[in-house]
């Protein structure tokens, strides 16, 4: 037998007994609820003729997690802590989870929840307990008016009961829910009449009771992936700069005392990134089994490329200082080194490449993490090369440089209206001072312009800091 939950919006008058059920059986912590009552409300008068029509609807919806065929959070969680039974009861180790969140982020359901005293991801459990020893769960029994219930997914007459969203996917899903059931969720819905009526401006009237500890849109929670993507990116674009300048001399034995102290910013740079990445983790003791899921979770192989990075540089380091190899074997491990942090940067985003996170589901994401790379790799590389040496390729560095600012903008004038326009006026502001200060840096190139390059840099991370600030208020869950 597969379960699956039924629930009749028709008739469920917000009572959320349900909800307080499970909350009160699984002792939850303030702020987490594994089954939540949405209050959807909205339509609007309109005047037609002489008489007044509305659309104006309002209904209740109970969810909690679904447990679904294809479970998207069981797919992208990089420790494999999530576990299917032989029902379809879908289970998460906490004794595994490192509380990174990201199954909560590509849930389209917005199921897992952060349980931030615990230090792990919980969701609903179907009560397995309860069905194990003959009972129903515990927000089913508590339902005064039979709006929820269990039944088994596999009997016919399931799909005559309403609409079973894992068999009919397309527009009848009622909101908030996702159009689209990719995952195919175990529910089976009795849509209220109001969810037809397709009045505009619907929306959940209770927001804040379903989601109290954990806001909608937030980007001051994710200052740790903030400061790591910029930092690994930068780390990438700084050596990927070098690289080609060891390659563009002749003299090699110069070329490599030139690039010493760019090549050595980009092992405390990556150092650092890597330490600021486990702030992110709520139970940080359980990052060691991150590469656990490497043939599913794009977050498994983003680490292990970023560590491979990282372990190759040491390498390189290693046998630059002590000088044990020789220079073709030194440009061949450079060079997959460069490759593996290309391969970091693809799979850094993929991980925001969610179908529920349409603000980030696009090549848009690729294109401003490749720009950040490029960007602060040239600036940081320009500004570290300036400070004892002057030579014709920073002039190019300086026009790659540029170049970035130029694609930000484009990018910037193409992004939708967000609500806090001030900070893409200020990065506005920062990119038309970074690319005046680069055309300096290109129109007078035999100035000393030490304080230049270095002033330019701060500009483009600052302006990259303000863009990945924005980037994640853009994060915007379907439900």
């Amino acid at each position: 037998m597969t379960y699956a939950f039924y629930f009749d919006s028709s008739s469920c008058t917000g009572c959320k007994a349900c909800q307080a059920a499970c909350k009160d059986k699984n002792n939850l912590p303030a702020g987490v609820l594994w089954r939540r009552v949405y209050e959807v409300s909205g339509g609007e008068w309109t005047h037609v003729g002489g008489a007044w029509t509305n659309t104006v609807l309002a209904y209740n919806l109970s969810m909690a997690c679904n447990h679904c065929v294809h479970p998207k959070c069981a797919g992208v969680c990089p420790v494999d802590a999530y576990e299917v039974r032989p029902d379809g009861i879908v289970l998460i180790n906490t004794h595994k989870c490192i509380g990174c969140g990201y199954c909560a982020w590509a849930c389209p359901y917005d199921a897992p929840q952060v349980d931030k005293f615990a230090g792990v991801i919980t969701k609903c459990n179907l009560c397995f307990d309860y069905l194990d020893a003959g009972l129903p769960p515990a927000c089913v029994a508590a339902c005064p008016l039979r709006c929820l219930d269990l039944v088994d997914s596999s009997e016919p007459i399931v799909e005559k009961m309403g609409q079973a969203l894992w068999k009919i996917p397309g527009e009848e899903h009622p909101f908030p829910l996702p159009v689209l059931s990719r995952t195919e969720p175990h529910l089976v819905i009795k849509p209220h009449p109001g969810s037809k009526l397709g009045g505009k401006g619907s929306k959940v009237s209770n927001r804040e009771e379903t989601s109290p500890s954990q806001p909608r849109i937030t980007a001051r929670s994710e200052i740790p992936l903030i400061t790591f993507t910029l930092l690994a990116q930068m780390a990438i674009g700084t050596f990927g700069a070098i690289f080609i300048v060891f390659l563009s001399f002749i003299n090699k034995t110069v070329a490599g005392q030139m690039i010493f102290i760019p090549f050595m910013a980009v092992g405390m740079i990556m150092t650092f990134a890597l330490i600021v990445s486990l702030l992110h983790l709520k139970t940080p003791k359980n990052a060691w089994r991150v590469l656990n899921h490497l043939r599913k979770s794009w977050l498994s192989r983003e680490i292990l490329f970023t560590l491979g990075f990282a372990g190759l540089w040491v390498t390189l380091a290693g046998l630059t200082i002590f000088r044990t190899i020789t220079s073709p074997i030194q440009i061949l491990i450079a060079a997959i080194t460069l490759l593996g942090g290309l391969v970091a940067l693809y799979c850094m985003q993929r991980v925001y490449q969610l179908r529920s996170m349409p603000a980030w589901n696009s090549l848009r994401t690729l294109g401003e993490f490749i720009i950040s790379t490029v960007g602060l790799g040239c600036w940081l590389t320009g500004a570290l090369l300036s400070w004892n040496y002057s030579h014709g390729i920073l002039t190019w560095i300086a026009l790659a440089g540029v170049l970035t600012f130029l694609a930000s903008i484009l990018i910037l004038f193409s992004s939708p209206i967000l609500e806090n326009e001030s900070r893409s006026k200020w990065r506005f502001g920062l990119l038309l001072a970074g690319l005046a200060g680069g055309m300096a840096l290109i129109l007078w190139p035999s100035e000393p312009w030490i304080a230049g390059w270095f002033g330019v840099f701060i500009i483009a991370l600052a302006e990259e800091t303000i863009g990945r600030w924005l980037f994640y208020l853009r994060r915007n869950p379907g439900i």
